[in-house]
């Protein structure tokens, strides 16, 4: 390797790992706090699940006029259906206030659980992710800090493999780069976490990074989807809207027969989540989950509340997943190669462990450059 250009990545490895390591261990710690919720909200609230039964379960109409006798004056703005061993539940939202949920029995209507939250009760998933979008920050200052940073990160990631390889493939430069000597001096110790676990951890951490800057920067999300899709533009998310020549709201008979048919086209369905218009020109917008626990597969289909007739919406997340393009598949994939879940449970413990180096590394990296600054020269 060229002294020079070592000497260029050994000065941009440090300064830029200065500069964004406070913002990388706070962003990878919170990765490592959220990415288990699911897991560990179904082991925490029993009232998620029922006990199957051999008879079919309720439809929407009869969900609802339960739900709506115990919450008083909210319109639901949701509905979820789930599989045999799963509580219906029906969501009140309401703008710049907070959700009430209701968890029922799909089979009789029981009422299970009624959880009601204020958008500003704390609430400590909530919290995590907030942290690790945004720093706790207004989300236009935070969401560019964080995006910036992680850029940084991804530079001193790359910078790092370079400095890492070794000039001549020997076994015993292999040996050094590849062990840590867990015997050795506080000093070797900590340059073998940060060279030898950070090496090992470099590769996913790079995804990571890639995939939380499709999140973090629209610039860097829209030349991505511009790559990947042959030079195409990344169209915005939008909703289509009814036929707002019908006057009445749509009744819930309507949704009876759009949850059948839906439930006929799709008996191998793991999830149906229905979002209900809240106006006259709102429509019916129905995800459903083909495996679960994994979303990227998800179709995203939308109805007119009068004549439940199919609409088109847009974005790479709208319509059927098998109907979307490779740069749209790519795209919907991206939170789930974010977090690990595409590989299941192992991929995200895969990512757990990867983040949580990715915290380390700020830590070990200062601790190696303050104690060669404080170092006395000869």
């Amino acid at each position: 390797m060229n002294k020079t250009f070592r000497k260029v990545c050994v000065k941009l490895h440090l300064w830029l790992g200065l500069l964004s390591g406070i913002v990388v261990f706070i962003v990878c710690i919170t990765g490592c706090l959220y990415v288990f919720k699911e897991e560990i909200n179904e082991a925490t609230q029993p009232w998620r699940f029922v006990t199957p039964q051999e008879n079919s379960v309720l439809p929407p109409s009869r969900i609802l006029a339960v739900s709506d006798s115990v919450v008083v004056n909210k319109a639901p703005t949701a509905i979820t259906y789930g599989e045999a061993s799963d509580a219906v539940f029906v969501d009140y939202y309401q703008p710049e206030i907070g959700m009430t949920t209701v968890f029922l029995d799909p089979y009789n209507g029981m009422v299970l659980k009624m959880v009601s939250k204020r958008f500003d009760d704390f609430d400590f998933f909530r919290f995590i992710l907030d942290g690790h979008r945004t720093l706790w920050l207004p989300r236009a200052i935070g969401s560019p800090i964080v995006g910036y940073s992680v850029l940084i990160f991804l530079i001193t990631l790359i910078t790092g493999i370079i400095l890492w390889w070794p000039k001549h493939w020997t076994r015993n430069a292999l040996v050094a780069r590849l062990t840590i000597k867990r015997k050795s001096s506080f000093s070797r110790l900590n340059f073998d976490l940060h060279n030898v676990v950070g090496f090992y951890a470099a590769f996913l951490l790079i995804i990571l990074s890639f995939t939380g800057l499709v999140f973090s920067l629209n610039w860097f999300s829209k030349a991505v989807y511009f790559i990947t899709s042959g030079g195409k533009e990344l169209k915005p998310y939008t909703l289509p809207i009814s036929d707002t020549l019908r006057i009445s709201r749509w009744k819930n008979d309507s949704l009876d027969k759009l949850y059948f048919q839906l439930r006929e086209e799709e008996p191998a369905a793991k999830t149906f989540y229905f979002a209900l218009p809240v106006t006259n020109d709102g429509v019916f917008r129905v995800s459903i989950v083909h495996k679960r626990g994994s979303y990227y597969r998800t179709d995203n289909l939308f109805f007119d509340q009068y004549t439940l007739a199919s609409l088109q919406g847009t974005g790479p997340y709208a319509g059927k997943y098998t109907e979307a393009s490779p740069a749209d598949k790519f795209r919907r994939m991206n939170l789930e190669i974010h977090d690990g879940r595409i590989f299941g449970l192992f991929g995200k413990i895969l990512m757990f462990c990867a983040s949580l180096v990715g915290a380390s590394l700020p830590v070990t990296g200062f601790i190696v450059w303050f104690r060669k600054k404080r170092k006395p020269r000869r």
